[in-house]
This record gives C-alpha cells, sequence and structure tokens, in this order.
C-alpha cells in the first residue's frame, strides 16, 4: 500500500504541473476512503467507487477538517484515510451509498458488521470545479494517471463487490478481464424500470469481485428510494454468498 500512497502524491504533483487551475489546494491526494484494517476483517468486502474526490473534502475555511495530519504524509496521511469516516466525512455524498451498505451487512461507520472502502475510479485528485464541470481533455490527462492507479489498488484491496454508479463512459474504463458478461441483478419496476447489471472480472489470481452497475443521477444509485437500495443490498448479500459455495 505504501507504493501506491506515493504514486497518488505523484499523480497530485503532476496534475498541478499539468492543470493547477483546477487542483484544489491546499489538499492532498485521497487514494481511499475508510478504515482499511476493518475492511481487510470484513466477512463482505465491498468497494464503492466515484470518479474523483470533491472540492467539498477541503474546505476553503478549513481545509484539513476531515484529514486532520493528512499534510504530514506517512503513517499521518494512512491514519487520517482510516479515520475519515470518524472525523468529518462529506455524509450528504457518502449517505447515498449506506442503505446499499446496509443491505450488504457493511457500513463506511462503525458499528456494522463489516466495513466498506470508497475509492476513485479517474483520479486521487480534487479538483474545482467537480468532475462532470471539467474540460473533457482536463479529464482525460487526469484519467491517464488515475485510471491505471485505481486499478492497481483494487488488486491489493481484492474485493468481493465492486460498487458502481458512474456514467457509462467511465464504466468502460475499468478494464480488468471479465469472467462472466453482465447480467440482470436486480430490478426496480415502473415506468422507466431501474436496471442494475452484475458481472464478474478477474482482479487477481483467486479475487473475481462482482462489479454492480447501476445508472447515476446527481448522487450514485440517485433514482432509487432507500427502501430499494437495501433491497438491492440484500440481493447483493445473497449473490456474493451463493459465489462462495
Amino acid at each position: 500500500m505504501d507504493g501506491l500512497v506515493e504514486r497518488a502524491f505523484s499523480v497530485r504533483a503532476t496534475a498541478l504541473r499539468n492543470v493547477s487551475e483546477v487542483v484544489v489546494d491546499p489538499a492532498v491526494p485521497i487514494l481511499y476512503f475508510g478504515d482499511l484494517a476493518g475492511y481487510r476483517r470484513s466477512p463482505i468486502r465491498v468497494v464503492t467507487v466515484g470518479l474523483n474526490p470533491s472540492r467539498g473534502e477541503f474546505p476553503a475555511e478549513d481545509p484539513w477538517v476531515r484529514f486532520p495530519g493528512a499534510v504530514l504524509g506517512g503513517a499521518r496521511y494512512r491514519a487520517a484515510l482510516d479515520r475519515y469516516f470518524q472525523t468529518a466525512p462529506y455524509g450528504s455524498w457518502f449517505g447515498t451509498f449506506e442503505p446499499i451498505l446496509e443491505g450488504l451487512g457493511v457500513s463506511f461507520y462503525p458499528g456494522a458488521d463489516g466495513v466498506a472502502l470508497h475509492t476513485d475510479l479517474c483520479s486521487p485528485v480534487a479538483t474545482d470545479p467537480t468532475w462532470s464541470g471539467l474540460d473533457l481533455l482536463v479529464q482525460e490527462q487526469l484519467a491517464a494517471d488515475g485510471i491505471p492507479l485505481w486499478h492497481d489498488l483494487i488488486r491489493v484491496l481484492a474485493p468481493d463487490v465492486v460498487l458502481v454508479s458512474v456514467a457509462r463512459r467511465w464504466l468502460d474504463r475499468i478494464a480488468f478481464s471479465g469472467v462472466g458478461v453482465p447480467r440482470e441483478v436486480f430490478r426496480v419496476d415502473r415506468a422507466t424500470p431501474y436496471v442494475v447489471e452484475g458481472w464478474r472480472i478477474e482482479v487477481a489470481p483467486g479475487a473475481e469481485p462482482v462489479v454492480v452497475f447501476g445508472k447515476a443521477a446527481q448522487r450514485p444509485f440517485g433514482t432509487i428510494s432507500n427502501i430499494d437500495k437495501r433491497r438491492l443490498g440484500a440481493t447483493l448479500a445473497t449473490l456474493v454468498r451463493d459465489g462462495r459455495r
């Protein structure tokens, strides 16, 4: 993991050289959000996926409120990541995942049977404007370094479930080999049905997590209710247990 941390800082340094006008500063790269040790002990390992950290992670009035000590690097940096959900998390955004995680028996927060981690596919670098407001060329410059880093992080994390709700153009940048073809794993019947797809990928020998994709809105899985999110999580928990038999 130490090597990945060093790469994350290198990715941010490159972004500061090439696209400094959009890089939030002061800040640090965020390799992952959450308690890594708790995640590794979890009966089901769940990783959620976004695009890049919000500018709100480093508010101008108090840039280090969410990551105290992270700027010092080393063990202080890792400790700040691990304690994120016990310090001052951006709860309104991460809360959109929580009902699904609850159905899976995990949480970003202390107190559940297992711990989930959040990661960002395109970049560990917080930007202003947020990702959707960036020029496409800038997005690609950041993604050129960020996406390979994310893939190597997932290889190390070896999750059971990779929970994704982003634009399909970025979903398609997940480049792990597929073990199976996408299929419907959950549906919310309504005038325009909400269909959740799942398929297995190989991230390392013997590690074949299920990628679970649902269409995004303003927030991940943003157009279905919390009740349906919990049902989705319970369905995924069964899928993981069945896959282990």
